[in-house]
């Protein structure tokens, strides 16, 4: 269960993404602190995944930003780190980026978009997106759709050694 300061948060996030895609929505899912129970108000994060039927055109992801970006909508904590992807892409078990958009703004947290996997830099890390989706499979807290355990796929673990590593 999320924490009460960010319930109200959490739905008003899920209002706009359902107003935004529309028949296009698919699920939101709660990863990170949220899901592994472990949220600290205003030092944790909010890491939300979206799931869409199709990839969305510029224009649904700039209406997306505009309306999640904390000026538009606060965030009560640190932050909002959003991924949106295709349901193809969450069912995928690849550790390809493959996402439709990533959001990152709060009242701590640099602005930063990325309309697709070309505009996030390189030195940031591709191989996060796999593991994410992996961890959704595994602990994703639905807020709305179908079971993470269904929406995500799990990566094999030969991949999830091989990006393990990297940790180090």
């Amino acid at each position: 269960m999320p924490d009460l300061d960010v319930e109200p948060y959490l739905e008003a996030v899920l209002e706009v993404a359902r107003e935004v895609l529309g028949t296009e929505f698919v699920g939101a899912y709660a990863a990170g602190s949220l899901a592994l129970n472990a949220f600290q108000p205003g030092r944790s994060d909010i890491d939300i995944a979206l799931l869409c039927r199709d990839p969305l055109s510029e224009a649904v992801k700039r209406e997306l930003i505009a309306r999640l970006r904390h000026r538009a909508l606060p965030c009560p904590t640190r932050g909002l780190e959003l991924v949106v992807y295709t349901a193809a892409t969450a069912q995928s078990g690849t550790a390809k980026p493959g996402f439709e958009l990533e959001l990152n703004d709060g009242p701590a947290m640099a602005f930063r978009q990325s309309l697709q996997p070309a505009d996030r830099p390189v030195a940031d890390g591709m191989f996060w997106y796999g593991l994410g989706r992996s961890i959704l499979h595994q602990s994703g807290l639905v807020l709305a759709g179908p079971p993470a355990s269904e929406a995500f796929a799990d990566l094999p673990i030969s991949v999830r050694v091989l990006h393990r590593s990297r940790w180090r």
